[in-house]
């Protein structure tokens, strides 16, 4: 799942345009209409749900709930799904003209989720009955600085270790809790002429995320480090932790492959699934598009370790959540809140969470794939720890991911912490 963090700019414009954010994009209610026999017919009201779901599980999802809900709400409500390229700039474009959808997904751990909030553009939900459905820790990691609820949260995300397990048995390995073993498994893997991991470079957003699995995994509180420099707190030359931690990021990729600069997204996810690496550090997002690419693989899914289990931080984050816009009309409100209340009904849940591949936060909902147990359980246990976006700003965050791309290719530890933290310090100041 791509996190979007909304610029700077825009969260500026906010207040410029208060005055001009007064509805969102819905058909309006007509009057009720009546037949040659006098009788008033229902009116249907008809909202966007704008999500911002870009892979095909979530989507399909989403639609089969949305079928469901208009026949069960045929003669009064009816959701029309949009999804468009580029979502989470579109929306912000959106809601600072004014043009606010009536129902939205979004991400409530976000800086730029809780500028929404702050210029009242969700709906609070915090005393709606459906809410008592989501896992408490999901609740808990949702809420916004008022400690209210805007948004209900659907389903987690998580960056891990995808592996090969037919692969792993032959080779008679098991799944590594700890980092030495996590090392052991790729010599092991290497001595036999497999290769142990494959990454992707070609894109900073990716490298982010892999940095962000890393950082989650082998520091308790790297990202509290990375925002004391934005704060003016923090220096990260000479770091212990921070230096252990690059180090770390340079040997485990150290065991994959040669074209990792060249090589796309897409073309990582699928040498996994054909077999041509056993392990692929990725987020909970590429798992439907691994099974499309290989539906036969035998494929499951570990933390990335850290020193001992106990110490191992999954980068875990709300991934699908809605909303209902503060802004809109009343019936348009009330279609929103009833499609949050079917959504996160037991036999709806079920189904976006088979379709979207990402485990639930609906309390009753199960999760299908046993072999993801071994981060369902890291999940149930914690340590956890959100996105860079809940804490660090869109523009600091790109500018890191850009840092650490330049690394991977340089190799060398003592620069790129000095990198880091003028261009933190730089972007901070912007």
């Amino acid at each position: 799942m791509k996190k979007r963090s909304m610029p700077v700019s825009l969260v500026a414009l906010f207040c410029v345009f208060t005055f001009f954010v007064l509805g969102g994009c819905q058909k309006q209610t007509a009057p009720a209409a009546s037949d040659s026999g006098g009788t008033a017919r229902n009116v249907i009201t008809t909202i966007e749900f704008f999500q911002q779901k870009m892979e095909e599980g979530p989507q399909r999802g989403y639609q089969q709930v949305a079928e469901r809900y208009n026949a069960e709400f045929a003669d009064r409500y009816k959701i029309e799904i949009n999804t468009v390229p580029d979502a989470g700039t579109v929306l912000t474009t959106r809601v600072v003209s004014g043009d606010i959808p009536p129902l939205f997904s979004d991400y409530p751990t976000q800086l730029q989720f809780k500028e929404k909030v702050k210029n009242g553009i969700p709906l609070d939900i915090s005393n709606e009955s459906f809410m008592s459905r989501v896992n408490p820790p999901a609740v808990l990691m949702s809420k916004a600085p008022d400690n209210k609820d805007y948004a209900i949260p659907l389903s987690h995300n998580f960056m891990a270790v995808y592996y090969n397990i037919d692969i792993f048995n032959a080779n008679g390995l098991t799944i590594p809790v700890t980092y030495d073993e996590f090392i052991a498994v790729c010599k092991k893997l290497q001595a036999a002429n497999i290769q142990p991991l494959v990454f992707t470079f070609a894109t900073p957003g990716r490298v982010g995320h892999m940095f962000q699995a890393m950082n989650a995994a082998w520091t308790a509180d790297g990202v509290e480090r990375l925002a004391a420099v934005m704060n003016g707190s923090g220096d990260l030359r000479g770091d212990e932790v921070m230096s252990r931690m690059a180090s770390r990021v340079l040997e485990v990729t150290s065991y994959g492959n040669e074209d990792a600069f060249a090589l796309p997204d897409t073309g990582m996810w699928e040498n996994f699934a054909n077999g041509k690496a056993a392990m692929c550090i990725t987020g909970s997002y590429a798992r439907g598009t691994i099974q499309l690419a290989n539906a036969n693989l035998n494929m499951g899914v570990f933390p990335l370790p850290n020193d001992t289990p106990e110490t191992t931080t999954l980068l875990s984050g709300i991934d699908a959540a809605l909303c209902v816009s503060a802004r809109t009309g009343d019936e348009q409100k009330a279609a929103g809140l009833a499609f949050l209340e079917f959504i996160s009904r037991t036999e709806n849940a079920q189904i976006f969470c088979d379709n979207d591949g990402a485990p639930s936060t609906i309390t009753a909902v199960s999760y299908q794939d046993a072999r993801v147990n071994p981060v369902i359980d890291k999940m149930k246990t914690g340590p956890l720890h959100d996105w860079f976006a809940s804490t660090i700003p869109g523009n600091v965050q790109n500018e890191i991911y850009n840092v650490v791309q330049e690394f991977l290719m340089n190799k060398k530890v003592d620069p790129f912490l000095t990198q880091l933290q003028q261009t933190i310090v730089t972007a901070s100041a912007n």
